[in-house]
C-alpha cells in the first residue's frame, strides 16, 4: 500500500529522495565567494606591507653600510654633546680661575586668584602637607584673603613644583622665575652677599655689582682664590675650636697691587639658608669690623719715624722709666724690657714706653699725615657695601699722639691693616684694597706713602720680629716670614674687658721680595694648658698664620727655599750690624 504526499505541487511516494531546493544552492555559492574576495584583499594587504618593509631595509643597509662615514670623516665638532645652555637674566659671578661662586637657575612662583577659591581649608591643608615649610593658618588666611593675586612661595624648585601641580588643584598658578645659587655655600657667603626675592642684590658683591649682574651677561671676575679660601677659612676654624675664640677673621693680599685672594669672617653663614641663619653671623668682621690692633701700630709707627728721619736704626731709646702724662701712664709691661733699646729691639719685644717717645718725637700733625696715606682716615675702597670706617680721637692730644703710636686709640678693619702692611713692604707703595680681578694688561696706579728705603729696612725688622722676637712660632720654613703682632683689649659697650683680648698677626712672606700680606685675627682666645694658660697673640694668631701660610704658599706658586737657623738675608745682615 502506497501513501503519497505533496510538496510544492508534486506528489512524492514515502522514501523517495526529495532533492535540495535551489536557494540553498545559490546561497552556498555566494558565501564561497566572499571567502576566496576576502582571502585576496589580504594576499594584496600583505603583499603592500612586505613591499614596505623591503624598501625600509635597503634603504637602512645603503644609509649604515655602503654609505656610512669612516671614522677619519667624522669632525671632531660632530662628536661632541653639547649642555642645554640656560639663558638667566642675572649674570653669575667667579673666582680668578673661573670657578662659580654664584649662578642662576630656573624656577616657579606658585600663586593663587583668592577670589576663586571654594575650597580653602582642603587646599591649606593639602599645600601645608607637601610644602612643610608653610604653616596652615598662613596658608588659609592667604587663601581666604579674596584678592586676586596672592603669592603662596617663590622661588619653589622643580621638584616642589611637580608635587604641587600633583595635587590637582585648577586654581594653583605658576609664573617662570629666577633662584639664586651659591655653589660654594658659607666659603664666600660674607663676600658674595646674596639677593631677595626679585633677585636683586642686597648685600656683598651681589648688591654692589646689582646693576652690571642684571644688565650683562658676561661674569664678575673676583680676585679670590676658592681653593686658598678653603684652606684659610679651614685653619681659622681649627683655631677657633683650639682656643676657644669667639669668631676669627683674615685677609691674604697680593702686596704688589692690591688684589685680595682671601678673606675670611667667622662665624659665617649658608646664603641657600639665610632663613636659618643668626644675625651676628650677617656681620662681616674682616671689612665692617674695626678694632684697634694692638702693638701692629707700632709697625707703622717705626716706619713713619724712619721715613721722617725722626729715629735711625742705630738709635737707642731709653725705656726703662715710664712716661707720665697728664693722669695717663704709659709703662713697659716686662721688666726685661725696662732698658736702653735700639730700633729694632723696640719692635722685636714690642716696648710700649719706646715706640711712644718715637710717636712723640714725630708729632701729631706728621703722625695723621701719614695715617692718612696708609688709608687710616676713611672707609677701605673695597668693593663691598659692608666696609668699615676707622675709628680715631676725637681731640688729636699730646697723649692720644703717644698712645696711638703703640696700639691704642684707632680703630681698624683687618683689610686696613693688610692694605697698610703691603704699602710697608712692596718698597712703599699704598694700592688700594680690591676684590675684583685685575688683567695684565691693567695699569697699576699706587700711592707712595714711604720711601724704598724706609720699606727694606722695615722688612728687616720684621724678619727679625719672626726670628727673635714674638712672632717665632711663624716661622715657615723655607718662606722667610716677617711680621708683627699685636693684643689689644676688648671693648664692649665702651669698656674693656679685663683679660679679655683680639689677638692679631700681620705677616709678610717672602721677605726678601714680599709677594703677599696675611692678617690673622682671633676674638677673645682662651689660654689652654699648650699655652701655658697665656692668650696672647704669640701663642695663638702667630701659630695660625703659621699654619695657614704652610697650607697656601705652594697653592701660591711660591717655592721654599732652603733654609739655615743661622743665615741671613742681606737686609737683615746689615741691620744685625747696627745693633
Amino acid at each position: 500500500m502506497f501513501r503519497f504526499f505533496k510538496k510544492s505541487g508534486i506528489f512524492y511516494t514515502l522514501g523517495q529522495e526529495i532533492p535540495l531546493p535551489d536557494r540553498i544552492s545559490l546561497a552556498d555559492k555566494k558565501s564561497s565567494d566572499s571567502l576566496e574576495s576576502g582571502k585576496n584583499r589580504l594576499l594584496c594587504t600583505m603583499a603592500l606591507f612586505f613591499g614596505a618593509f623591503c624598501v625600509i631595509s635597503v634603504r637602512l643597509c645603503a644609509l649604515t653600510v655602503l654609505n656610512a662615514p669612516t671614522e677619519e670623516l667624522i669632525k671632531p665638532e660632530e662628536s661632541k654633546t653639547y649642555a642645554l645652555e640656560l639663558k638667566m637674566n642675572r649674570a653669575d659671578i667667579v673666582d680668578r680661575n673661573g670657578v662659580l661662586l654664584a649662578t642662576s637657575l630656573p624656577s616657579a612662583d606658585l600663586y593663587v586668584d583668592a577670589e576663586k577659591i571654594k575650597n580653602p581649608e582642603t587646599i591649606a591643608a593639602a599645600l601645608a602637607q607637601t610644602l612643610p615649610e608653610l604653616e596652615y593658618k598662613s596658608l588659609l588666611k592667604k587663601l581666604k584673603s579674596k584678592k586676586n593675586f596672592v603669592y603662596i612661595k617663590r622661588g619653589l624648585t622643580p621638584k616642589e613644583q611637580y608635587e604641587v601641580n600633583r595635587l590637582g588643584f585648577p586654581q594653583l598658578n605658576f609664573q617662570s622665575a629666577e633662584m639664586r645659587i651659591y655653589p660654594q655655600g658659607s666659603l664666600v657667603s660674607h663676600i658674595i652677599g646674596t639677593t631677595d626675592v626679585d633677585n636683586h642684590g642686597i648685600a656683598g658683591i651681589e648688591k654692589t655689582f646689582n646693576a652690571r649682574l642684571s644688565d650683562q651677561k658676561e661674569p664678575v671676575r673676583l680676585s679670590l682664590d676658592i681653593g686658598i679660601q678653603d684652606s684659610v677659612r679651614s685653619a681659622l676654624i681649627d683655631s677657633i675650636t683650639k682656643y676657644q675664640a669667639e669668631g676669627a677673621a683674615a685677609v691674604l693680599m697680593n702686596a704688589k697691587n692690591g688684589e685680595i685672594i682671601s678673606m675670611v669672617s667667622l662665624p659665617d653663614y649658608d646664603p641657600n639658608n639665610l632663613k636659618n641663619a643668626k644675625k651676628s653671623h650677617l656681620f662681616n668682621t674682616a671689612s665692617l669690623g674695626v678694632y684697634e690692633v694692638g702693638s701692629i701700630m707700632k709697625l707703622f709707627n717705626t716706619a713713619i719715624g724712619l721715613d721722617l728721619n725722626k729715629i735711625k736704626v742705630s738709635d737707642k731709646i731709653d725705656a726703662g722709666k715710664p712716661i707720665i702724662m697728664a693722669k695717663h701712664s704709659i709703662v713697659e709691661p716686662e721688666a726685661k724690657n725696662r732698658r736702653e733699646l735700639t730700633i729694632p729691639e723696640i719692635l722685636i719685644h714690642s716696648s710700649n714706653v719706646g715706640s711712644a717717645k718715637i710717636a712723640l718725637a714725630i708729632g701729631a700733625e706728621k703722625q695723621q699725615e701719614y695715617l692718612r696715606r696708609f688709608g687710616f682716615f676713611e672707609a677701605a675702597h673695597i668693593e663691598l657695601p659692608e666696609k668699615g670706617r676707622p675709628l680715631l680721637p676725637v681731640r688729636w692730644r699730646e697723649v692720644n699722639t703717644a698712645t696711638v703710636g703703640y696700639g691704642y686709640g684707632v680703630a681698624l678693619t683687618p683689610v686696613h691693616v693688610a692694605a697698610a702692611a703691603a704699602a710697608i713692604v712692596n718698597g712703599g707703595i699704598y694700592n688700594p684694597p680690591s676684590l675684583v680681578s685685575k688683567r695684565a694688561s691693567d695699569e697699576i696706579i699706587g700711592q707712595r706713602v714711604i720711601s724704598q728705603k724706609t720699606s727694606d729696612i722695615m722688612r728687616g725688622m720684621m724678619r727679625l720680629v719672626v726670628t727673635e722676637g714674638s712672632g717665632r712660632k711663624a716661622n715657615v720654613p723655607g718662606y722667610e716670614v716677617g711680621g708683627k703682632t699685636g693684643s689689644a683689649q676688648k671693648i664692649v659697650n665702651g669698656k674693656y674687658l679685663e683679660n679679655t683680648l683680639r689677638t692679631s698677626f700681620i705677616s709678610a712672606f717672602p721677605m726678601d721680595n714680599p709677594q703677599y700680606v696675611l692678617m690673622v685675627m682671633l676674638d677673645a682666645p682662651k689660654g689652654i694648658k699648650e699655652t701655658y694658660n697665656l692668650n696672647t697673640a704669640a701663642w695663638n694668631a702667630v701659630p695660625t698664620a703659621e699654619k695657614i701660610i704652610a697650607a697656601v704658599a705652594p697653592q701660591l706658586g711660591i717655592t721654599p727655599r732652603p733654609y739655615e737657623a743661622k743665615q741671613a738675608a742681606p737686609y737683615v745682615k746689615a741691620l744685625l750690624n747696627m745693633r
